[in-house]
């Protein structure tokens, strides 16, 4: 590879580098975890089609290295360790698990932060 192609992919990164919600691109994967998480929040979306839509979102903007600013890829762990302890199937839940209600109100906390970030 040569100098300006190594360039090229520098810069490509550097393009992907999103500090608030506002920067995202909606066709980005980042894009799709947040209009997920506003489905959620409005009751458009089940929990467990949020979640696994989510987590499909979440493996593509690594696929992609989308890149986050500090905050907002806060915020989107936030979520990710709220789905990590909930079972997307009902018939699985065991105490201690993160119930609907406990994660519409991360998700719901996340979009708030996330709407008054200033990274």
């Amino acid at each position: 590879m040569d100098a300006g192609q190594g360039n090229r992919s520098g810069d490509r990164a550097r393009q992907r580098m999103w500090k608030t919600a506002s920067s995202v691109p909606p066709d980005s994967a980042t894009g799709r975890q947040l209009a997920l998480m506003k489905d959620l929040s409005r009751a458009a979306i089940s929990p467990q089609d949020f979640a696994k839509a989510w987590l499909d979102s979440r493996r593509a903007a690594l696929r992609s290295e989308e890149r986050l600013g500090e905050s907002l890829s806060r915020q989107l762990d936030q979520v990710f360790y709220a789905l990590d302890d909930y079972p997307i199937d009902p018939a699985l839940r065991e105490p201690g698990d993160v119930t609907e209600g406990e994660l519409l109100a991360a998700v719901n906390d996340a979009i708030e932060k996330i709407e008054h970030a200033r990274d």
